[in-house]
């Protein structure tokens, strides 16, 4: 049996910070506790908080499971994940061919199923944003690739992913749509609005259904109108309805409508994510343009291309991490970004960036919080909120520029 211990005045719980020592046995927390008399590591006053629960990423860093679709790709979001503070994720495919989808979700399942503690943040299953999505709102996905939704259909899917499938966004007014929340709901598996042109109707009918979550709300999807509330409607009025909000760049959601959508939704109900794609695992040749940053990118030779509106182009190799990492917000920067405006600090952003998320992915039960029972996966952060240390499952990860 391995048994480690971590001291600290300053640890992150549901019910607040509190001092004292988190004992882990085999990779678990066995107890949080004052009455301890064994060795521990002492961090001091460094925070001691749960990992990030990523549940709606397509990529980062170096490596890219929506666009490259490889056991590979997952491989290398999990080993840079931990970067930026996550610990468990569900790896985000997009509205892509049907080939290559079977493809990626086989190979999604694969290394979710073999992948050893020390790898990196864990792949606790799949997100599948698409391909039941509504093209008024395509946002960045594709339409060439567009299926009606089907039971029958993702069943298929999820075959090929083993049973990984945690997550699901579609458009819930397109025909045969609720009968697929229902059966997702039945299995335990959330079914989340995304990409949708819903009315108020629509989404209620749809939450009676089991639709319990809205994905990067506000984004792709039909807004408020005093007369037709919409998706957005629903999301502010239905309380019990999570809603997830992307990289706190202040580009895809200004910083006061995040503080609209936390007013409503608090701790309980908000959600934290990254919806991050790892550029520099684009296949070769591939282009893509961000309609919101109004740059294009492109992997040429090797190495990403990026143009701008103006016509400069800039090039990142892929081992130049510290380029690399500056490529898209990581979700500890998010966190840095609200954690002032939260109600409590980094206990709330526990909660929205955590525990919620967990819920979602099904694994609430083991990820989310530093409670016995639970897997070891959490973060030292220095009083700037820095990343000292990461451990995942009771192992410790390498983390650039930390020794």
């Amino acid at each position: 049996m391995t048994i480690n211990a971590f001291r600290s005045t300053r640890i992150v719980t549901p019910g607040g910070l509190r001092s004292g020592v988190l004992v882990v046995e085999n990779g678990k927390i066995a107890a949080l506790t004052d009455d301890y008399h064994g060795e521990a590591t002492d961090y001091g006053d460094g925070y001691l908080m749960p990992g990030f629960v990523d549940i709606h990423v397509h990529g980062w860093g170096r490596g890219s499971f929506a666009w490259k679709g490889t056991r590979e790709s997952v491989q290398a979001m999990s080993r840079d994940l931990i970067q930026a503070g996550v610990t468990a994720y569900l790896a985000t495919s997009a509205t892509m061919p049907q080939d290559f989808l079977e493809r990626s979700l086989q190979a999604a399942a694969e290394y979710i199923e073999t992948a050893p503690p020390g790898d990196g943040a864990e792949a606790v299953g799949i997100h599948m944003e698409g391909p039941y999505i509504n093209k008024k709102y395509l946002g960045m996905q594709r339409e060439d690739s567009l299926q009606p939704p089907s039971i029958a259909g993702f069943q298929h899917f999820n075959r090929l992913a083993n049973g990984h499938i945690r997550l699901m966004t579609l458009a819930p007014e397109l025909d045969g749509a609720l009968e697929l929340i229902r059966y997702l709901h039945s299995q335990g598996i959330t079914a989340s609005a995304g990409h949708t042109d819903a009315t108020f109707d629509q989404m209620t009918a749809a939450i009676d259904a089991g639709l319990t979550h809205v994905t990067h709300a506000f984004s792709a999807m039909r807004g408020l109108h005093h007369r037709e509330p919409g998706v957005v409607g629903a999301v502010m009025y239905y309380r019990d309805l999570y809603a997830e909000v992307a990289k706190q760049t202040g580009i895809t959601l200004r910083p006061e409508v995040f503080d609209i959508l936390y007013r409503i939704k608090g701790d309980r109900r908000l959600v934290m994510m990254s919806d991050c794609l790892g550029y520099v695992d684009f296949p070769e040749g591939y282009q893509f343009h961000h309609y919101l940053r109004q740059e294009t990118f492109r992997i040429a030779a090797g190495k990403l291309q990026i143009s701008g509106k103006d016509g400069a182009t800039r090039s990142i190799a892929p081992d130049d991490w510290d380029g690399v990492r500056q490529l898209e917000m990581s979700f500890l920067d998010s966190i840095k970004a609200v954690v002032d405006r939260l109600e409590n600090g980094l206990v709330s952003a526990a909660h929205i960036a955590c525990l919620n998320p967990a819920q979602l992915a099904g694994v609430a039960d083991r990820k989310g919080s530093l409670e016995a029972g639970k897997d070891a996966d959490f973060l030292v952060l220095d009083e700037a909120l820095n990343l000292n240390a990461v451990w995942c499952r009771g192992v410790k990860q390498p983390l650039d520029g930390v020794k």
